[in-house]
């Protein structure tokens, strides 16, 4: 099943929901006047509600039996914040959700059971949720489709039933664009004591006393209390454990020798030396430290995950994989590195620092050091000279650091631009990863450092999704030369290495993966290239930090008569700081599907720059980030206001 379109219901507004629940609440009398602290109570149900008409109609029913008190409401609300819910309640709430929970497969029940995981209100990544679904064995592949395919066909019927909702944080018109979600405020309830009931898993927070054995475990913000509370529990059965905010304890998985799936992604705190043991999982299967920029490198144990299936270290610190990755032979999934979200350049600029010698004084938590230029190599004596004081004389101040985190907080600090620099420009792989030939998604890869990991490109016949970065002149052909070989992609992003950029690196010849579905370029790209026109199936295209020239890029783009027959499935196309962009038009039979314009930081568009737009048959939403006049602003509504859609307009304040 899938759904191409959401219809996010509207909540009822404060007002018409109070009235509902006082007039469900109170049968005979509602129009009785409220203290203030009932009227707080019944705002904070409300709350829970979600604004959902049927929700708020059966728990004001279910209070309607009961003694109409401010103790008794509040009762209720602590009940729902303790994070759990007793076993009339949890009636009340069933009968609530039961034309929603019962009708579900039994795969759509365990799928929304496993998001317990997460804790109330969380903005879930969707690849998140739905790679750990694949991970765990709920969703198996079909004839035709993946597991992942079958995965986000289940999460779309979950979002067309309401049962999870679109993330306020990322506006979708469908569910191929939504990145965040989150459960229901009633159902994440519902999931919670059914998966307790089940010891499918549980939350461990700070003032948590539950015992027992379980199978999944969250824990939000680890620390002493935390740490004594897991004395108490069977980890001997524990299959993954999610970790949320800060990591502010060692964790002894010493026990944990079932452990499947090991999520810290977002983790703060998290250091280097914490994973060393982290090769003795040997049935871990999914690993993320998404997010932790603390973490520099990977140990060679990694090696020993023989069954792992996806690793997700994008956002960390990292810049080369280690050599015993090239033994993973069920890796499924690869991440590293990260698309910086700004117009970062090659190019990092330091300014001299003369205060190295008090840095040795600083105490390890608040060391702040100015940027420096390594000039000379008397400075980087100095340098060398500076850094054994300052690691010598932390260890003896401090008996609980590591020698490793303070050289690598130590480094950070030092030259603060360089680990960030590094990491845009993605990850070295090593060479043998060619090897991998279950590998499906692979980025963000650097291809800057030599030929051989281009070579070992071509060997990967099964990736569907890649990212590199680091393309210049000198290896454009090669790299070109390679992905033409990979017949099953569907998904490329390519980043310029140097302030040059890709001016004539994507010219030459070439027979693109006719598969290709999505196609992200980033840097100095002065003409788009002639066989982007081949790309029958492209539905998404991503230009940033390019500086295209209206003729004849924009042709290809949108003023081409016969664009309609060159980009028949496009449905979402982004531009992105393209300084030369002045003018969009497009013309009748343009890009037939395309649902989303995102138009971000092209400062340089006539105030009558956008024509056409209009005519767009399935446009539904136009994004225009930027600071532009509001005569352009009223001619691209006036245009809006025409299409048969009537799409919506969103500016920076909507995001």
């Amino acid at each position: 099943m899938t759904c191409k379109n959401i219809y996010k219901l509207e909540g009822l507004k404060e007002d018409a929901a109070f009235a509902l629940f006082k007039n469900k609440v109170f049968v005979d009398s509602s129009n009785i006047d409220l203290d203030l602290d009932m009227i707080t109570q019944a705002k904070l149900i409300i709350k829970e509600c979600d604004g959902h008409p049927l929700a708020i109609t059966n728990i004001a029913g279910f209070l309607a039996r009961k003694q109409k008190t401010t103790t008794e409401w509040k009762k209720l609300n602590d009940n729902f914040t303790s994070g759990s819910v007793n076993k009339e309640n949890l009636e009340m709430i069933s009968t609530t959700l039961e034309p929603s929970y019962n009708n579900l497969s039994y795969h759509l029940k365990l799928c929304l059971l496993y998001l317990s995981v997460f804790p109330k209100g969380h903005n879930i990544r969707r690849k998140r949720i739905v790679r750990r679904w694949v991970v765990e064995g709920y969703i198996s592949k079909t004839h035709s489709l993946s597991a992942e395919e079958v995965g986000e066909s289940y999460f779309a019927e979950l979002i067309n039933r309401s049962i999870i909702q679109p993330s306020e944080l990322v506006p979708a018109h469908n569910v191929g664009n939504i990145e965040y979600c989150r459960v229901h405020n009633l159902m994440h309830k519902i999931s919670v004591s059914k998966s307790m009931e089940e010891n499918h898993g549980f939350v461990l927070e700070v003032s948590s006393n539950n015992e027992g054995t379980v199978r999944h475990l969250s824990i939000i913000n680890t620390g002493e209390t935390n740490k004594n509370a897991l004395k108490c529990v069977d980890l001997t059965h524990v299959r993954s454990v999610t970790i949320f905010g800060e990591c502010r304890a060692s964790l002894d998985f010493s026990m944990m020798r079932m452990l499947r799936i090991l999520d810290l992604e977002g983790t703060s705190g998290l250091k280097d030396h914490e994973l060393s043991q982290i090769g003795n999982f040997l049935h871990l299967r999914y690993l993320s430290l998404r997010g932790c920029a603390d973490i520099y490198h990977l140990p060679n144990s990694l090696g020993n995950l023989w069954d792992i299936q996806m690793l997700d270290v994008s956002g960390t610190s990292i810049i080369k994989l280690p050599k015993t990755i090239t033994k993973l032979k069920k890796l499924h999934y690869l991440r590293a590195g990260h698309v910086p979200k700004d117009d970062a350049t090659s190019s990092i600029e330091l300014k001299e620092s003369s205060d190295l010698s008090k840095m040795e004084h600083e105490p390890i938590n608040d060391l702040e050091i100015p940027y420096v230029e390594v000039k000379s190599v008397q400075f980087g004596m100095t340098v060398l000279d500076t850094t054994k004081a300052y690691i010598t004389k932390t260890m003896q101040n401090n008996d609980n650091v590591n020698k490793h985190d303070i050289f690598h907080k130590y480094c950070k600090a030092l030259l603060p631009g360089i680990p960030q620099g590094l990491d845009m420009y993605g990850v070295k792989a090593p060479e043998g990863i060619g090897q991998l030939n279950d590998l499906h998604t692979l980025g963000v890869v650097n291809v800057a450092a030599g030929k051989v990991i281009l070579r070992e490109l071509e060997k990967l016949k099964k990736l569907h999704k890649l990212g590199l970065m680091g393309v210049n002149k000198k290896n454009s052909q090669a790299i070109l030369s390679a992905i033409a070989n990979l017949a099953l992609l569907h998904s490329l992003s390519l980043q310029a290495e140097g302030e040059s950029g890709l001016q004539g690196c994507l010219d030459h010849t070439f027979a693109p993966p006719s598969k290709l579905q999505s196609l992200k370029i980033y840097g100095n790209l002065v003409t788009l290239p002639i066989w982007i026109t081949q790309l029958q199936n492209l539905a998404k295209l991503k230009l940033r930090s390019t500086q295209l020239k209206l003729a004849p890029s924009m042709e290809i783009l949108g003023k081409l008569p016969h664009l309609q027959g060159t980009f028949p499935s496009l449905v979402v196309m982004e531009l992105k700081d393209q300084e030369g962009l002045k003018s969009l038009n497009f013309l009748q039979g343009a890009m037939p599907r395309l649902e989303l314009l995102q138009i971000n930081n092209c400062m340089h568009i006539d105030n009558n720059g956008f024509s056409g737009v209009s005519s767009l048959p399935s446009l539904k939403e136009v994004m225009l980030m930027g600071d532009h006049n509001e005569e352009l602003m009223k001619n691209l509504r006036d245009q809006l206001a025409l299409n048969q859609n009537q799409p919506v307009l969103r500016g920076h304040d909507h995001l």
